[in-house]
């Protein structure tokens, strides 16, 4: 047995021996090997090397070529080590120098590969006592860009252990046609596993085609303990920078004057606290038409980083500050200073679950003005008070992003006198199904002027998506209005996505008015001087189109039995509809009416009937079919007529018929002058650059009658005017006339002219002899005529600045 025992282990020592001694001569193929497993690995397949030495405390290395495209270069490296110091804890001594790499970063070029681990990555103890002692010297590391070559010289090295740290310093030199840049690294490490250092960037610059930093500057302390960071204060300066960025439909370029990022990190329990400032001053945006000057940023954050999670915050308030907006769209931007970030606070939590993202962020911007400047209409201004805007959102692992866009305390002041205040929109971001994408309210819409053309009102409504999950959208919008208990407007629409087909559709819901309830004066201050107004009116406008544009559009216009007083005017019984059935060019059917059983301001209009269409002409003329009313015991008629806005002039032609010529005298007003009889004729009045003239009106008796002036002013007036005139004033006083006529004409700018003649006798005066008269009367018949040509020209009007849409 003892025998057997010592063949074994003189066996095992010889096998020892053969294998050291085996290692030992084939020493060289064996570094060559593990050498040439390691380059082919990164990429650098070995070429050539040379093995001047490895020995039991040396190895030594010589022009070392590696790479398809010799990439890897080293002219000598040199390992030292004793095995007895090794056991001690003391590391072993690398000198490299004239290492040259060279790595191909342009796009599906690259020939650097970093080894990949077998097994996933795990948290490990790493446990280092000390680090080699390094001298580095003659290396570069070359990069090859699309931008051009980039070249880094590095120096340097790590000391030897001295009172139980080992001091570390590397210097880089990056250099290229369009990079320049110095850093220093320096720290110390102990045996603890304590790693406390400093990076330093004194200078640098970067100069391409989109990018360009005149200097960069940069101080980074920090603090590391067995691999995690402890402690980190960073300083850095950015100066003349400017990026610029260029696609087929938009050139953008940034220039800041400096940008300042300062900060400080530290260990606190499991997780790492800090502050950290960012700071941009006076910037420049440009985008195409539209340009920001003086910009400027200040954010103050707070910061938190655990294993599992990142919070981003503010520590107060930050600023974005604006000098100037100029832009070439129709509509500047004026007097904008900026905007508060009352928050910014933003989660991110990586667990078992997945990633999540929760975020808050609160701005308030400063008021604006906004400016039309179109050169076809006037300049047109509008005061913007923002208020204050929100975001709020989340989005778990494979889950959509969900937000909420908050709008609140927002105004809009026009230089019109128009106001909006109160304005809140609330915009949800992929929000739920039964959810609306939009609400939004005008607490207040009020006009401001001393007469408002409206009274006070208010505005809320949503925007809905009704289709179905997995389709196509389908908007659909609600909006409604009025004043206080009263919401009378209401505006409704449609929007399919799929097909590109729409609908808007506006109502007035119908309007009960009666004395002592609602009035139009609730609706709208102008209309306070109607009084006792009572009826219903009710209106509703509608488009649709589709991807090719507006497909139809109509409106309705309805009042039925409206009645008012409005001063010395009483209308009764108003009844109108208008049907348009274009609203692009607006036009109607034949036959639109007007009713008003009657109309009294001191001489009654009664019955009276319109009928009318509208020409869908650019811009739209008013066709009056029929018009006609009763009026002194008579009836007036207009013949057929178009209104046109662009024609130079419009010929009116009035028919009158059975009207009682006592009733005409009284509305003329001449002191002393009755009658009796009928008249007939016709009135032909013409309109041109705002001016009525009247040529050749003519009004006749239809059969015989008695004509009677009896007026003391007038005989004290002529009394001494001769026996004719004296015999003309009694034939006068009771005439019996056989032919009456009036004859109208008014020129211009001069009064209405009209022209009594007469034929017939007093049976009293000469025995009954005819007399052939010729009076010229004075009357107040212009305010009549004045009236007529105001109507005119309010349809005028009206038509003329209808809205067309192109």
């Amino acid at each position: 047995m003892g025998k057997l025992l010592k063949a074994v282990l003189l066996a095992l020592i010889s096998f020892t021996i053969v294998i050291v001694l085996g290692l030992y001569l084939f020493r060289h193929t064996i570094v060559e090997a593990i050498i040439s497993d390691q380059l082919s690995q990164r990429g650098f397949p070995l070429q050539s090397i040379e093995i001047p030495d490895v020995s039991f405390n040396s190895l030594q290395l010589r022009d070392v070529t590696a790479g398809k495209n010799s990439e890897f270069r080293l002219k000598r490296l040199l390992v030292t080590w004793d095995f007895r110091e090794l056991l001690a804890g003391k590391p072993v001594s690398v000198v490299i120098s004239g290492m040259q790499i060279t790595i191909d970063l342009k796009e599906g070029a690259s020939n650097f590969a970093m080894p990949q681990s077998p097994a996933p990555a795990a948290k490990l103890k790493v446990s280092i006592p000390w680090l080699p002692e390094l001298k580095l010297s003659d290396s570069a590391i070359y990069l090859q860009m699309a931008a051009g070559d980039i070249t880094m010289d590095l120096s340097g090295g790590i000391g030897a252990i001295q009172s139980g740290q080992q001091e570390i310093q590397l210097n880089v030199v990056t250099a290229a046609s369009f990079l320049q840049a110095k850093a220093v690294f320096k720290a110390s490490f102990d045996n603890q596993g304590k790693l406390q250092g400093r990076v330093l960037v004194p200078e640098a610059w970067l100069d391409t085609p989109e990018v360009r930093i005149a200097n960069f500057s940069s101080d980074t302390s920090f603090t590391i303990v067995a691999l995690q960071l402890q402690q980190m204060q960073t300083d850095t300066k950015l100066s003349g920078i400017r990026l610029l960025r260029r696609t087929e439909t938009l050139t953008s370029e940034l220039v800041f004057e400096e940008m300042v990022l300062t900060g400080e990190v530290q260990e606190s329990s499991d997780s790492m606290l800090g502050n950290v400032d960012f700071k941009i001053a006076d910037g420049q945006v440009s985008a195409d038409a539209l340009k920001l000057e003086h910009l400027s940023v200040s954010i103050p954050a707070r910061i938190k980083f655990t294993p599992t999670s990142a919070q981003i915050g503010l520590r107060e308030q930050g600023q974005v500050a604006l000098g100037k907006i100029h832009t070439d769209y129709p509509v500047q931007i004026e007097n904008f200073q900026g905007f508060s970030i009352d928050q910014a606070d933003l989660d991110i939590v990586n667990d078992t679950h997945g990633l999540k993202l929760r975020h808050a962020i609160s701005i308030t911007p400063a008021n604006l003005t906004l400016l039309d400047k179109r050169p076809e209409s006037s300049e047109r201004k509008a005061l913007i008070h923002p208020g204050r805007i929100s975001l709020i959102g989340k989005r778990d692992d494979d889950e959509k992003y969900r937000g909420t866009l908050t709008v609140s305390d927002a105004a809009v002041n026009l230089l019109s006198q128009i106001q909006a205040s109160d304005i809140s929109v609330i915009l949800q971001l992929n929000g739920q199904k039964d959810d609306d994408i939009a609400n939004f309210t005008i607490g207040q819409l009020r006009h401001l002027a001393s007469e408002p053309l409206f009274a006070a009102m208010s505005f809320s409504g949503a925007i809905r998506d009704t289709a179905d999950e997995e389709t196509p959208a389908v908007y659909a919008l609600e909006l409604k209005g009025g004043i206080p208990a009263l919401d009378y407007l209401k505006l409704t629409g449609r929007y399919t996505t799929s097909t590109g087909n729409g609908m808007l559709k506006f109502e007035i819901a119908p309007l009960s008015f009666s004395p002592g309830a609602l009035q139009p004066s609730d609706l709208s201050p102008l209309l306070v001087q109607l009084e006792d107004v009572s009826g219903k009116v009710n209106a509703h406008a509608q488009f649709r189109w589709n991807k090719d544009g507006v497909r139809s559009s109509g409106a309705k216009l309805g009042i039925h039995d409206l009645s008012f007083t409005r001063e010395t005017i009483k209308l009764n019984d108003l009844n109108a509809m208008l049907n348009l059935d274009n609203l692009i060019a607006p036009s109607s059917a034949p036959h639109q009416s007007i009713t008003i059983r009657r109309i009294d301001s001191g001489i009654p209009l009664e019955n009276l009937l319109i009928s009318y269409h509208i020409e869908g002409t650019t811009p739209p003329r008013l066709e009056i079919e029929k018009a006609q009313f009763s009026m002194i015991n008579g009836v007036v008629s207009l013949v057929p007529t178009v209104i046109d806005p662009v024609a130079a002039q419009t010929d009116i032609l009035f028919r009158i018929e059975d009207i009682d010529l006592e009733t005409f005298f009284n509305l003329l007003k001449i002191d002393g002058l009755t009658g009796s009889g009928q008249l007939d004729g016709q009135i032909p009045i013409t309109i041109k650059d705002n001016l009525l003239t009247i040529a050749n009106g003519r009004l006749t008796a239809s059969s015989p009658g008695t004509l009677r002036f009896k007026s003391e002013k007038a005989s004290k007036m002529l009394s001494s005017a001769g026996k004719e005139m004296n015999l003309l004033l009694q034939a006068v006083q009771d005439f019996h006339y056989t032919e009456l006529a009036l004859n109208l004409d008014k020129l211009d700018l001069h009064d209405l002219v009209v022209k009594l003649s007469l034929l017939g006798n007093n049976p009293k005066v000469k025995d009954g002899q005819p007399f052939q008269l010729n009076i010229k009367l004075e009357t107040n018949i212009d305010k009549i005529l004045q009236t007529i040509n105001e109507g005119y020209h309010l349809s005028h009007k009206i038509l003329r600045g209808s809205f067309i849409l192109h």
